[in-house]
């Protein structure tokens, strides 16, 4: 979904309003994300006219064999744009929690056949 820019400003500004409160930032843009599409979707229930809904069309029986779906590559500048992953949004992880993730890990290795 694309915003444009006063709407993005505006998300932004509510997220700075609530790390200011002493919010992490990551927490605080889930709760203004979630927020907003909370606002779209009161929007859309109340803008929306009481037609009835269209009938569905009828299911595929399970036997048809499903077309395969087209392989997209995007160009490297669409990547560039897109926004990833950045290890300083993440929650720090206790000593506590790390071991317990690694003992449930050595599990599923061991259960798989991958650590004997």
């Amino acid at each position: 979904m694309e915003l444009d820019a006063t709407t993005k400003k505006k998300l932004a500004d509510e997220v700075v309003l609530l790390m200011l409160m002493g919010m992490n930032r990551l927490e605080a843009r889930r709760i203004v994300w979630n927020d907003y599409l909370d606002e779209l979707a009161t929007y859309a229930t109340s803008a929306s006219p009481a037609e009835p809904e269209p009938a569905q069309p009828a299911p595929v029986p399970l036997d048809t064999p499903k077309p395969e779906p087209p392989t997209v590559t995007k160009p490297a500048q669409m990547l560039s744009r897109q926004r990833f992953w950045r290890a300083a949004d993440e929650v720090v992880m206790t000593p506590e929690q790390l071991q317990r993730n690694r003992a449930e890990l050595a599990k599923v290795k061991q259960l798989v056949g991958l650590r004997k």
